[in-house]
């Protein structure tokens, strides 16, 4: 079956370890990157952008996401 990524969301949610490659797999059955959507919560401590622990390159998590697209991903700047 084949998936009409055209009109379709995908959310990425798992291991980190996954991430770099269901991401992959999702942009070459051609997804678009605003169309990938993930979750970085693993990086939250406080919750509330104090701590600096969710700090991912120029966003902290727990105040900008903690769901953010792979468009918006690949800005932060850091390898998810």
């Amino acid at each position: 079956m084949k998936v009409p990524v055209e009109n379709s969301i995908a959310f990425v949610c798992g291991p980190p370890i996954m991430f770099r490659f269901v991401i992959q797999d999702l942009l070459g059955m051609g997804f678009h990157e605003r169309n990938i959507v993930s979750t970085l919560e693993r990086y939250m401590k406080c919750g509330v952008g104090k701590c600096g622990h969710c700090c991912i390159g120029v966003a902290y998590v727990c105040v900008d996401g903690p769901v953010f697209t792979y468009e918006q991903i690949k800005k932060l700047g850091e390898d998810i």
